[in-house]
């Protein structure tokens, strides 16, 4: 059975990460365990992760979906052997000099506590139905998947592909769901998998509660931390609903505002299901 504890992947210092191998795609072919990886950021990966990246997973190419800002707080670490591709979903244009500022102070705060109460007083809420909306469908999203997909159809034979981006949940929960889509895995599989997050994030979740109650008592400050670690069916029904709408479904989306051929997904479905 497919379940958090057969998809989780134990990387020191690396959030949110498991492997996609074991769901039934194609003619009931399986994913082929290992040769994707889906994960938060990497930047405090312990030398422990790092190797088994690089001995075990043999990462060829890692995939990050975060803003530049984002990674140049927060860069990768070099993996020998891997290609590092950088495709930010959200618009660039959109982060001014001073929200830049602002983030990189709040990333640096030590205490994890103050931290977080720090992100909820400069009012970093938004609505995530349209984040999700959004990312899917406009223009720098559909780039960025796009990409993504290259760079799967160009995975070296016996290495696996990385994607990930800050918390691992939404940029890269809409890009799991439009490889397992491709991959003929059906929509309620794929929607175990984004709740998986939940799962993996709960003892970060558990940790960061008690940090935040040290500096203050307010329970929105609570419920705004459950906001950011966490997901919900409801963020990503629209993705299913729009698709389905617009283009027959996710497959339909691929095919015209990605720009893969039926060729493109066979080749897919060749590389990665066994």
């Amino acid at each position: 059975m497919i379940c958090f504890e057969t998809q989780k992947v134990d990387l020191k210092g690396v959030p949110n990460a498991r492997q996609m191998g074991g769901y039934v795609g194609y003619e009931g072919k399986h994913i082929k365990s290992d040769t994707i990886l889906r994960t938060g950021t990497l930047y405090k990966a312990e030398k422990e992760a790092i190797e088994l990246l690089e001995e075990k997973y043999r990462i060829s190419d890692i995939v990050d979906f975060r803003m530049l800002h984002e990674s140049n707080v927060m860069p990768d670490p070099e993996l020998k052997g891997a290609r590092y591709h950088h495709f930010s979903v959200l618009n660039e244009l959109n982060v001014k000099d001073k929200k830049t500022e602002k983030y990189v102070n709040i990333m640096n705060i030590p205490n994890m506590g103050e931290r977080y109460l720090a992100m909820y007083e400069s009012k970093m809420r938004i609505d995530m139905i349209e984040v999700y909306r959004s990312i899917t469908f406009s223009d720098e999203g559909k780039k960025g998947y796009s990409g993504f997909f290259d760079v799967l159809l160009g995975k070296k034979e016996n290495s696996a592909v990385l994607f990930h981006c800050t918390e691992g949940k939404d940029r890269t929960g809409i890009a799991a769901i439009l490889l397992l889509s491709a991959l003929g895995v059906d929509n309620e599989t794929i929607k175990t998998d984004y709740l998986m997050t939940n799962e993996a994030s709960a003892d970060i979740i558990r940790k960061i509660k008690e940090e935040v109650s040290k500096v203050t008592d307010d329970e929105d400050v609570i419920e705004f931390v459950m906001f950011i670690k966490c997901v919900n069916e409801k963020f990503i029904k629209p993705i299913f609903e729009i698709a389905e709408k617009e283009y027959g479904g996710i497959i339909g989306y691929i095919k015209t505002e990605l720009g893969l051929s039926g060729s493109d997904i066979a080749d897919l479905r060749k590389i990665y299901l066994e």
